[in-house]
């Protein structure tokens, strides 16, 4: 059995029993061998598939879309895997333990809780502002076809980053709190995929209104001089 799941036996014992509950008990337990015995293939498609996932339900659930934006779908299914699915992968599970084993060595007390907040900080400050954002901007802009994908970035970020990392704090900080300091390792990723579909969920419709403000024709004023009353008619577009 994985560790970690040990405490949970005598649940998982009574869930099997139950006629009603027993799948889905058998199926919790088979994700968590897969994700013992293969951490990078399971992430890989659990963030992939759930991110892709989130989008369509932000789209016609929450939005009421009736047609699906195909190229805002295909920004989230390319960096849920790619991104979230492969790099935050190794960010989470070889970096940020590296980075924090000097403080769990230097303080031996609270070693533990000072190497969680020193993660938290590290992901939420840094990683997400600086890395996180603006790779999602250059991956929609592949993704939408732009024709200066820099630019396209560069503007994306200054435009959106205050509210979105405003909003990802809110979801976020508590979540990676729970995740560094609780989560088995091998659990990361599948927990971290878990929490991010409602946050990936917030992050589609919060473009989709992005998109939709920066696509709204910008109100032109016109002056035509009427030759017979001598007066100007204003015309909006």
């Amino acid at each position: 059995m994985v560790r970690g799941t040990l405490k949970l036996a005598p649940y998982m014992k009574s869930l099997r029993e139950n006629p009603l509950l027993a799948p889905f008990a058998k199926l919790a337990l088979w994700y968590a061998e897969a994700a013992k015995a293969h951490p990078f293939p399971v992430g890989f498609a659990t963030t992939g598939i759930k991110t892709s996932a989130a989008d369509l339900f932000a789209q016609k659930v929450i939005e009421r879309r009736e047609e699906i934006d195909w190229r805002r779908q295909a920004t989230f299914t390319i960096f849920g895997f790619f991104y979230l699915g492969g790099f935050q992968y190794s960010l989470y599970n070889s970096v940020f333990p590296k980075i924090c084993l000097p403080i769990k060595t230097a303080y031996k007390t609270h070693g533990r809780s000072i190497s969680v907040l020193a993660q938290v900080f590290v992901d939420q400050a840094l990683h997400h502002p600086f890395l996180y954002f603006p790779s999602f901007y250059f991956v929609k802009a592949i993704a939408t076809g732009e024709p200066n994908k820099l630019d396209f970035t560069v503007n994306k970020y200054k435009a959106e980053i205050v509210e979105s990392v405003q909003a990802l704090w809110m979801v976020w900080v508590p979540c990676q709190i729970v995740n560094f300091g609780l989560v088995p390792m091998h659990f990361r990723i599948p927990f971290v995929a878990g929490v991010s579909f409602g946050w990936t969920v917030i992050l589609s419709v919060m473009q989709g209104a992005f998109d939709r403000t920066r696509e709204k024709p910008t109100a032109q004023i016109e002056e035509i001089d009427d030759k017979k009353t001598g007066s100007q008619i204003v015309v909006k577009n």
